[in-house]
This record gives structure tokens, sequence and C-alpha cells, in this order.
């Protein structure tokens, strides 16, 4: 197996924090007390220290198995990229063959992270009054904690809620967590779907509301960046006049990069980055970073691969073909590269994975608020400013592209198609399935050597609990196996 060369430099910060939560709940559902928690309140009591502990709950969204966990396993759920059925390592293979269990280890940590950033933030919450930082700081982590709660709860119901919101809301969701579970509390019980998201839109209009204007730190949320979080969650929701409206709030503060930025291996932000994992040579995931699954160069994982349907899928004067060209050498110009089926599928070069491990993880970037706006507007009837906003991104990749003539149910479609070849291994594909309530169907592909066919509503597509929750939570109700 690949080892991790993983230095914890801000380990100190994650223990920290980590330890409050742990001090104050119930087995599991966040583990029970270890030997170095210490007070809650003394988590809060200087600045510097609540300094740590905002940088604490960044820190475990940056752990490997987490947001660039989750966004890897989102990808080869779909039909576009898959994990090679060689030399795989045996990670995401179970995800890609729908086949996790309760067992799961990639599973279990999308699960008990959720819920630790979640508890994280509701002590946080809860003690930040008492805090000696002006008002104002007050108000902004406030802000910025709910939105974090807000981005963790989503993340689990788009998983684990056993039916997508646009499918059946009333279905059974998470629990929702929106303070800290005492020893003696009665474990919470799964919410429904619809009440997930009623927490969810809570928490991120409390943080847009009052989040200040002048953050911009591509490695921490802002304003922006909670719109854009707006603008995902109404889409999944179906809201597409809200989708729509935050879109374009989101957006505003930045531009698309050039169409030689898409060549340059996801790696580093450009001008259109929104929000990013801040990744070090010295702080690192090593191999478990979302470059290494992609290396074309067998120095990372380099399991993944493009399907030969979606590679035919791009024009060959589409800009974005060249993220499929290998160059001989790391670091070259991919444009002079080749071309290079290597087992199931083409080898992929939109993610650059450098020796030196400080490769940044995406997030959010603007090119998916303007084809989140797309949509909506698509879906809302307003044929014209859709079309105007998929031009944006399909002119940037081919400068010959016009204004599309569709409209309806052909112009959706196409919007669909452009979304899967801008975003693709940017964790999106699996959450469109479910929230369009299309059918996977791999059932013709020359590279799926997992050849499914799965419809909307399936049992399939409802993630299973993780045993250890079951085992400590009586309270909690297993999804459809």
């Amino acid at each position: 197996m690949k080892f991790i060369n993983y230095k914890i430099n801000k380990a100190l910060v994650v223990i920290l924090v980590s330890s409050i939560v742990l001090s104050s709940c119930k087995k599991e559902f966040l583990e029970v007390t270890p030997s170095n928690a210490i007070p809650n309140g003394e988590a809060f009591n200087s600045p510097a220290k609540l300094v740590a502990a905002m940088t604490g709950l960044y820190d475990l969204i940056t752990f490997s198995g987490y947001t660039n966990n989750i966004f890897l396993n989102v990808d080869v759920k779909g039909e576009d990229v898959l994990v090679n059925s060689t030399n795989n390592y045996s990670r995401f293979i179970s995800g890609y063959q729908y086949i996790e269990t309760v067992n799961s280890t990639e599973l279990s940590a999308h699960w008990a992270y959720s819920y630790k950033i979640i508890a994280n933030c509701n002590q946080l919450l809860e003690n930040i009054e008492e805090a000696p930082v002006s008002d104002a700081l007050k108000l902004k982590y406030s802000a910025e904690s709910r939105a974090l709660r807000a981005y963790a709860h989503f993340n689990l119901i788009r998983e684990f809620g056993a039916k997508p919101y646009t499918v059946d809301p009333g279905a059974l969701g998470v629990p929702v967590v929106e303070k800290s579970i005492g020893q003696f509390d009665v474990p919470p019980a799964r919410n429904t779907v619809a009440e997930v998201y009623t927490s969810i839109l809570a928490d991120l209009i409390y943080a847009e509301a009052n989040f200040p204007e002048s953050e911009s730190d591509v490695y921490r949320l802002t304003k922006s960046t909670i719109q854009g979080l707006l603008a995902r969650v109404y889409l999944t929701m179906g809201n597409y006049a809200e989708a729509s409206r935050y879109a374009k709030l989101a957006q505003a503060d930045y531009n698309l990069s050039s169409s030689s930025d898409l060549l340059l291996g996801f790696s580093d932000p450009t001008s259109e980055w929104m929000w990013a994992l801040n990744t070090r040579s010295d702080d690192n995931n090593g191999f478990l970073q979302t470059q290494s699954f992609y290396d074309p160069y067998d120095d990372g994982y380099s399991s993944f691969r493009a399907s030969e349907e979606f590679f035919d899928s791009f024009a060959d004067n589409d800009i974005r073909k060249n993220q499929f060209r290998i160059p001989e050498t790391r670091g070259d110009d991919v444009r002079a590269g080749e071309y290079i089926l290597d087992g199931n599928g083409y080898f992929i070069s939109k993610f650059i994975f450098r020796g030196a491990w400080d490769n940044d993880q995406l997030v959010m970037r603007a090119s998916e608020m303007v084809l989140i706006e797309a949509e909506s507007e698509a879906r809302l009837g307003n044929y014209g400013p859709a079309r105007a906003a998929l031009l944006l991104i399909q002119q940037r990749a081919i400068p010959t592209a016009v204004t599309s003539l569709n409209s309806g149910e052909a112009l959706i479609q196409e919007i669909l198609l452009e979304r899967r070849k801008e975003l693709f291994g940017e964790g999106h594909r699996y959450y469109d399935i479910l929230r369009t309530k299309q059918t996977l169907d791999r059932s013709a592909s020359e590279s799926h050597w997992s050849k499914l066919v799965i419809a909307s509503g399936d049992k399939r597509l409802a993630l299973p609990i993780p045993q250890a929750e079951l085992d400590a939570n009586p309270n909690i109700v297993q999804n459809p196996l």
C-alpha cells in the first residue's frame, strides 16, 4: 500500500478543539472523554485560544478522510470517472460499485467528522459571548461557525438521507444537532430531510447576513462562499429562483479565469477559486490528496480514469480536452502531451500531483456559480439569461462557440452536460444524479467494469448509517439495505 507522509503541525489545535467536544458528548455519536480534555470555558477565554478554535474547525475539514475523500467518492459513483479495476489499492471501489456497508471506512469517516465539525461549532457558539473579544469579532465567528455547521449538515444529508429533497422531503434525513450533547442527554434521532434543510438554510442565512464584507481569504469562508453554499443548497432543493439569485451574488466579486488556467493542474488557487483547503509541503495529507488519485505518472495512487464515453463528449477544439493529455514530464505544458488509454479508461491531467505535497484542495469556484445560474434560469423558463450564462463557460472552452438555440428540456440537458465537462473531479456528479432524479446507466459503457443501472429512488442511493453510530445510539434507524 502507499504510505502516508503526513506531518501534523496543527495537531495541538485539533486536539484542543476536539477535546472540548469529546469531553461532554455521548459515545461515538461524538466519542467520550479523552485524558487530555479541558473544560469548555477555558478553550475560549483568550483571543489566542479563540483563533486556535477556529483554526481547528478548518483543520477538521482538511482531514484526509473528509472533504477530499467525499469529493472522490462522489465522482466515482457517477459515469464520467471510474476507479481502475486493477492496482486500485482497494480505495473507493465500494463507492464505485455501490456496495458500501455499515462498516465502510470511508463512510464512517464522513459521518464521524461531520459530527465532530458540528459539535465543535456548537461549543464555540455556546461560549462565544463570554470570550474576551470585540462584539464585531463575536458576530463574525458566530456567522462563520454556523456556516461551517451548515456545510457539515449538508454533506451528511446528501450522503445519508433516505431520499433526496426533490424526491421526498418527508423521508428520514440525519440528526440535526444544534447544541452540545451532554453525557446524560437522550441521543438524537433522525430528522426528516426537510427539517435538515430548514436547519441548513437558517444557519446559512444568518451567516450571510452577519459575515463581514471585507474578508477575502480563499482558505476561509467569505460572504461570497456563504452565498455560494446557499446557491448549492437551493439548487439541491429545486428552489431555482433562490439558487439563481445566490449564484449571481456569489460570483459577483470573481472573474472566470483564462482558458489556459484550466490546464495548470488545479493545485493552486486561480482568480475564480472561491474556497480552497490550504495544503503545505510540511502539513498535508500525503498520498491521500485528491490529486494523487488522478495522477497519471504512478507517483500517487494513480487509480482514477475517465470513461471513454466521457472523453468522447469533448469536442477536439475544446480547451478542456487537454485535461486528458499527458506530457512526457510532469509540469510540462499538457497541450504537448498525448491522450493515453490505460486500463479501463483515459488518464487525466486536470489535477497535477506535485511531489512537494503542496496541492491545495478546491472546494468552490465561480464556474460552478455560473452553471447554477444557467441551469436555474433554464428551469424557470428564462432562456435568454440561461443561454447567456452557459455561453460564458462554453466560449472559454471553445472561443468560437455561439449562443445556444435550445430551449426547454433540450437546453437543460445541454447545461447539465456542460456542468459535467466543466466540474468533473470536483465532487458534484453523484449529487447531480440524485437531485435531478436521473438513472445512473453504465450498461453500455466500454470503460466501466461495474455496469450498473440504478433508477432514482433506489435504496442504493442512500448510503448506510455507520455501524458504530447504530451501536452507540439506540434512536437511529438504518436506511434500507
